[in-house]
């Protein structure tokens, strides 16, 4: 959590800073050059900032995308303005589109540090090379194409080593042999006693949450005898994080792990469920 605040908070600083830039040479900045500046602003801001949004509020995409898109809307419309007219609905419209996408982005990754600071980096090497664009256009001594090593190289090679030495990171620890398989056994047991007690007097389903939805779609149970549905999550890699039933009133986050959602008294009929970001959905058929 401190490190989204932080990240925002740098998110927010740097775009003021560029939109700061952007008018005071706003003469120079006609055109071309103007119009990708503001477009890479609104797009950049809205994008890292939904990112990291969608991570901390991840059961709900309506808050981080409706923020994300209000900021990037924002820093386009005040980058693009003393630039001109065509540069102000550029920078709104990949405003618009950053915020959207990074929201999503950030829901379907979940908790992760990595993804925080990989987005947080990418951040700054694109600003920076849009801060370079500006100075190039403004600067008529030509000074800053001899500059040689500046901060848009350094960004660009630090983006490129994290994304390496993160994607072998996540490779290796999801493939690495677990050394306490032996303990974590016992554990399974002794929760599965106690979860034989707990669940006694109940029909239990068992349904395993994939990346590509539900391993039943279609789950059959017996009428008037109460139901635990156990949604189990193997895995972080995946975008379902909740559970929905507007048909029975269930909104659940699922842990990593097993997932018991209890119900009561069904009637005969059907009942449909879906994951909290509407791509997957199933059915619950009471006979």
């Amino acid at each position: 959590m401190a490190l989204a605040i932080l990240s925002m908070v740098m998110v927010v600083l740097f775009s003021a800073f560029i939109v700061l830039k952007a008018y005071k040479r706003k003469e120079k900045l006609a055109g071309m050059p103007g119009m990708m500046i503001a477009m890479t602003v609104g797009m950049m801001s809205s994008l890292a900032l939904g990112v990291q949004l969608g991570i901390v509020f991840p059961r709900d995409l309506t808050v981080p995308s409706i923020t994300a898109i209000l900021f990037g809307l924002a820093a386009g419309y005040f980058v693009g303005k003393p630039i001109s007219l065509l540069a102000t609905l550029d920078g709104m419209l990949a405003g618009i589109m950053g915020g959207m996408m990074g929201a999503m982005l950030g829901a379907m990754v979940g908790p992760s540090y990595i993804m925080m600071i990989f987005v947080d980096i990418l951040f700054v090497f694109i600003l920076s090379v849009a801060l370079q664009l500006a100075n190039q256009e403004t600067d008529t001594s030509d000074k800053t194409n001899k500059s040689g090593i500046g901060m848009p190289f350094i960004a660009g090679i630090l983006t490129v080593a994290f994304g390496i030495v993160a994607v072998g990171a996540t490779l290796f620890y999801q493939y690495q042999p677990n050394e306490t398989s032996a303990i974590k056994s016992q554990e399974s047991q002794s929760e599965q006693a106690n979860s034989l007690q707990e669940n006694s007097g109940y029909q239990i389903v068992s349904v395993d949450i994939k990346s590509d939805g539900f391993s039943q779609e279609n789950i059959e149970v017996k009428a008037g005898v109460p139901t635990k549905i156990n949604f189990i999550k193997h895995s972080g890699y995946t975008c379902i994080r909740s559970v929905q039933s507007k048909d029975l009133g269930i909104d659940v986050y699922l842990e990593k792990g097993d997932n018991f959602v209890t119900l009561k008294d069904l009637k005969p009929g059907t009942y449909n469920f879906n994951c909290g970001m509407y791509m997957y959905y199933g059915t619950i058929t009471v006979v």
